[in-house]
């Protein structure tokens, strides 16, 4: 299969830089020249590559990639082709043609062309351009004018602060000025159930809520929804106008069965019309058999503090913790996730707010099944050879040896292995995890084509194959991990949002993850891919 440039462009935004190369080289792009698209991917590339180095090398790079974005614009001029090549310029301490670059941006700026690009990046690029040329306060009234374009684009508002902070380091300047256009902070919350609605302690706890969102800046929040501590975070936080992400262990109506409606009707009310109004919803299980139990539980609290760490992470921004207990330490899973808190990932803020209600007795206990388990779901393929005549046993015999010695660590009952794919049942997130890098690193060493992989971690029903000895997870799970697989370019683990937000939870060592896009309707929300560092 053929991989594309926009393919390529994605690996380098998800820092698969090295990978991104050896395609861009292998698929013979980097042989094409005239093309604008080619040069722009080819600057990407080099940029991306000037920043893993550092010297004498990190410059030569950077001179590279400021050569290929000035060729893409020559032959398709554009904003973010002429601004790239003048800011390359400068971080390859050419300040003279930095500057000269970042004249001709203005122009192009100013020449009243339609220029293909949204509002928001036309205003940013005019700032970077004037911070090039040492005006702040040009640039400063242009990044307000990007941010009146687009208020809540934080992503791409990130990406703008971190190119202008590095012509600040470059320069010398003070870069103070960039805070107040910064992404606003992420907050995972949790709290115990045990409030009355309407109750004199739930407007103390309102009142502490709104002067933690305003002091704390929180712009985003994850966490569940049930009676009580839950319930009134969430409305604060939506009167605040916070983008608001709910995490819930099954579907709505069981967990309002289970959660909520024990205490009363007027929490069932005002659970609805909080659920109506967040942004987004995840479910811990998500299958037709999904229960409201402990291993549900655990996850759903998981997911939400992971989301908070990502989100934090991926736009460079800041994070904390709101847990609201009783004199006593709140809950059992109140407790649970106020210690999966990471020491050092952003404060951690405990309300203490007694209980006013004997509520919590009315609560059925959570369902247990012993056969459902949180596992991740990993799907191999080597290309081609699954649907290969074996004409040629010992041709095939070298390109599966190395996969097969790295799976061979595993247990035996966790591997299902079929022509040229293998499927996965993992328990241990970054034991497994690390094991898929070194399928690809074996695979390379024995200059053997490197699989796609695709991975999900979600609740499933275990159930032996009593053939094989296999396990076979019953659920969503393993159908959602082929399908990353098979979107996945060549010797690219490709991970769902669970999981990455799951490793981010875990601070899973030695691993990282990175945005690869979007997503869509096939990949469940955003697709990150898995890489070797650290979270």
């Amino acid at each position: 299969m053929r991989v594309t440039l926009p393919a390529i462009a994605a690996m380098v935004r998800a820092g698969a830089v090295e990978r991104a190369w050896e395609l861009f080289v292998g698929e013979g792009h980097a042989d094409r020249r005239g093309d604008a698209a080619t040069e722009a991917v080819r600057g990407r590339l080099f940029k991306a590559r000037a920043r893993l180095t550092q010297g004498r090398e990190q410059a030569q790079l950077f001179a590279e990639a400021a050569r290929a974005y000035s060729a893409a614009n020559v032959i398709d001029p554009a904003p973010y082709l002429a601004i790239n090549a003048a800011t390359l310029s400068l971080l390859a301490q050419d300040d003279s043609a930095a500057r000269t670059g970042a004249r001709q941006v203005i122009a192009m700026l100013d020449s009243g062309s339609n220029l293909a690009d949204t509002p928001y990046y036309l205003a940013a690029t005019r700032a970077e351009a004037a911070l090039l040329l040492g005006d702040q306060n040009a640039a400063e009234a242009a990044m307000d004018q990007a941010a009146t374009h687009d208020p809540d684009g934080w992503r791409d508002r990130a990406t703008t602060i971190a190119q202008l902070r590095e012509i600040t380091a470059v320069r010398g300047d003070d870069a103070t000025w960039l805070i107040r256009f910064a992404p606003p902070a992420s907050l995972h919350f949790a709290g115990h159930m045990g409030l009355a609605s309407g109750g004199n302690l739930e407007a103390q706890l309102a009142r502490q809520v709104d002067a933690l969102i305003a002091a704390e800046r929180i712009g985003f929040a994850w966490g569940a929804l049930a009676a009580g501590a839950d319930i009134i975070i969430a409305e604060r936080l939506l009167a605040a106008g916070v983008e608001l992400h709910l995490v819930l262990p099954c579907a709505p109506d069981t967990f309002e069965g289970q959660s909520v409606h024990p205490a009363g009707q007027q929490w069932s009310a005002r659970y609805r019309s909080v659920l109506a109004r967040a942004n987004s919803l995840r479910l811990a299980a998500a299958d037709a058999g999904a229960v409201h139990d402990p291993i549900a539980t655990a996850h759903a609290g998981e997911l939400a503090i992971g989301a908070t760490l990502l989100n934090a992470s991926e736009l460079a921004s800041t994070c904390c913790q709101l847990i609201v207990t009783d004199a006593d330490g709140g809950g059992r899973n109140t407790a649970r996730q106020a210690a999966m808190w990471p020491a050092g990932a952003g404060p951690q803020h405990h309300l203490t707010v007694a209980r006013d209600a004997a509520i919590e007795a009315l609560f059925p206990p959570e369902r247990s099944d012993p056969y459902r388990a949180l596992a991740v779901h990993v799907a191999i393929e080597l290309d081609g050879l699954s649907h290969q005549v074996p004409s040629d046993p010992q041709s095939i015999e070298r390109q599966v040896l190395p996969i097969s010695r790295a799976l061979a660590r595993m247990s035996p009952h966790r591997v299902r292995a079929a022509p040229g794919r293998w499927d996965l049942v993992l328990d241990d997130v970054p034991e497994g995890l690390a094991t898929l890098l070194d399928v690809q690193a074996n695979c390379r060493a024995a200059g053997m084509p490197q699989p796609a992989i695709g991975a999900h971690i979600a609740i499933a029903s275990l159930v032996s194959d009593a053939a094989s000895g296999a396990l076979v997870p019953y659920g969503p799970g393993m159908t959602l991990a082929r399908r990353l697989m098979a979107m996945a370019p060549s010797g690219t683990i490709l991970i769902t949002d669970a999981l990455a937000v799951t490793m981010a939870a875990r601070r899973v060592s030695g691993l990282r993850s990175e945005l690869y896009h979007t997503g869509d309707d096939d990949s469940a929300g955003p697709v990150h891919v898995l890489l070797p560092g650290s979270q």
